[in-house]
C-alpha cells in the first residue's frame, strides 16, 4: 500500500493507448472499494474502466474470448490487486503467455496484515518470469514491507479473515521494525495491571 502500484498501472494503460497498443485492465470483483462500479481507480483520483474477475473466471477462456471478439490477439493483460487472483488463475495467466505471446502485468500485495503470503501472490512468487518491487516508505524511513491492519483507535489488529477490503482507515504500510515494535507496544500495554487509586 502506498506504492503508487495502481496509478503505476493506470499510466501504463494510458501509455499503451497512446501507442495504440491492445490491452485490457482486469481486477478481481473481490475489490468492492468502488461499489459496483467496474474500474480500477488509484488514490490520487485517476481511474479506468476494467473487467472483471470472478473466483471461477478462467482467464484462459477469457483470453480467447477477447480475441475473437477483436479480431486479433491482445498484447498486454494489466491485472490489479493479483494478490486475490486463485493459484489456478495464475498458472491460466502463464498459459497465455506460453501460448498466445500476450504479455501480462500483475499488480499486487505481497502479503497480508499478518505478514502471510496471500494465495495468488505466492503462485506469482513461484512462476512468474520477472518480479518488480515497487517500494514505499515507512514514516521512520525504512522501506515498508507490511500492510497492518488498523482498528479505530490505530493499533494493529492480529486476528481476522485474510482478506477484508478497505483503504486507509484500515491499513497502514509499515517496515518490518515499527510492526513488530507496535506490537510489543500493545502488548505491553494489555498486560499492564490495573492500580486503583483515591
Amino acid at each position: 500500500m502506498g506504492s503508487a502500484k495502481t496509478a503505476l498501472l493506470l499510466t501504463t494503460a494510458y501509455n499503451f493507448e497512446e501507442r495504440g497498443m491492445r490491452y485490457v485492465c482486469m481486477k478481481p470483483r473481490l475489490d468492492t472499494r468502488e461499489g459496483s462500479r467496474s474500474v480500477i481507480r488509484s488514490r490520487i483520483g485517476i481511474e479506468r474502466e476494467c473487467k472483471w474477475i470472478d473466483p471461477d473466471t478462467d482467464l484462459y477462456q477469457t483470453a480467447q474470448t477477447l480475441f475473437e471478439e477483436n479480431m486479433s490477439v491482445i498484447e498486454w493483460f494489466l491485472i490489479d490487486e493479483a494478490q486475490f487472483l486463485t493459484e489456478r488463475q495464475v498458472d491460466q495467466l502463464s498459459r497465455i503467455v506460453d501460448d498466445f505471446g500476450s504479455n501480462v502485468i500483475c499488480f499486487g500485495l505481497r502479503t497480508d496484515f499478518r505478514s502471510c503470503l496471500f494465495e495468488g501472490s505466492r503462485r506469482l512468487f513461484e512462476i512468474a518470469d520477472t518480479i518488480d518491487e515497487i517500494k514505499s516508505t515507512c514514516t521512520c524511513g525504512r522501506k515498508t514491507i507490511i500492510n497492518a491492519r488498523i482498528d479505530q483507535n490505530g493499533d494493529f489488529v492480529e486476528e481476522g479473515a485474510q482478506v477484508e477490503i478497505g483503504g486507509n482507515e484500515r491499513y497502514i504500510a509499515v517496515c518490518r521494525k515499527c510492526w513488530r515494535n507496535k506490537r510489543i507496544e500493545q502488548a505491553a500495554r494489555q498486560s499492564l495491571p490495573l492500580s486503583f487509586h483515591r
